[in-house]
């Protein structure tokens, strides 16, 4: 988390484009700035830690690493990475007290990255020019740039309420389809961690267990409306790797085989359905 003052004038440290062709040192970043560090990744990967954290980077994401901390690259880029790289000078009122602080989050997936972008791609290229009034411009464009990505925050926030259920519509309608955490949070423009924490308000669980439950029920319900159905096809109708995985994990939940629930499914001793 980062607090910055929205009201405070703003100058840049420096600003810069870097192409990495090539994966770099592990230890490639080191170092504790007097400045915010802000990172926008136009492509490729990466990972920085801040704090102890470990906050992966990819494409469109935005990291905002806080002066005064230290933070370190452990593990190389991907090749081809590119990022724009902002040194934004620090305010005394960056500050959780302060009513004109804002707190951002060190790491923003964003759902709307053109307009970020644009102002990255604007800091830089008026940073290193020599138009006139160039330092007010840079004031202008780091203001809209800080408030863009308050009101991006803002929006996710608000939007969380319906993280849930969108991940559980997009599971009952494509049943077919085993979607990892990463894939789901992706196609709703979250984290991963905001989607589980999303996930555990509405059903008390992360998605990837809701989403294994879920497809268990769908199989019993398969397995007692379509009797006739192989067990190969059923675990390949509701994401099963194959017949073997489906049943393991039937018999975990349910205490019996599919087969013997098939069987059963005739009299009243089915295992409830929860």
């Amino acid at each position: 988390m980062i607090n910055l003052d929205l009201s405070a004038t703003r100058t840049l440290a420096a600003a810069n484009t870097h192409y990495y062709k090539e994966p770099t040192d592990e230890r490639y970043i080191d170092r504790v700035l007097e400045y915010h560090d802000i990172i926008f990744m136009i492509d490729g990967g990466w990972s920085m830690t801040e704090l102890n954290h470990e906050y992966p980077l990819v494409k469109n994401d935005v990291l905002l690493l806080a002066s005064g901390r230290h933070h370190y690259t452990r593990y190389p880029c991907t090749p081809e990475t590119k990022t724009f790289c902002l040194h934004v000078a620090a305010a005394p009122g960056d500050r959780a007290d302060n009513p004109d602080s804002v707190s951002l989050p060190t790491l923003i997936h964003l759902r709307h990255p053109q307009q970020i972008q644009q102002h990255f791609s604007n800091l830089v290229a008026t940073y290193w020019s020599a138009e006139p009034f160039k330092e007010k411009k840079i004031e202008s464009l780091l203001s809209l740039l800080l408030l863009d990505l308050y009101s991006e925050c803002r929006e996710q926030q608000e939007n969380e309420g319906n993280l849930a259920e969108q991940a559980i519509r997009i599971i009952s309608d494509a049943p077919h389809h085993r979607y990892t955490t990463k894939e789901m949070a992706d196609l709703l423009f979250v984290s991963p961690k905001t989607l589980n924490n999303a996930m555990h308000k509405k059903v008390g669980m992360p998605f990837y267990a809701y989403e294994k439950q879920q497809k268990l029920k769908m199989v019993a319900l398969q397995l007692k409306l379509e009797p006739d159905w192989k067990l190969s096809q059923i675990a390949t109708a509701f994401g099963f790797y194959d017949e073997f995985h489906m049943s393991k994990a039937f018999k975990q939940k349910f205490g019996v085989s599919p087969s013997d629930y098939r069987n059963m499914s005739s009299t009243s001793d089915l295992p409830e359905v929860q």
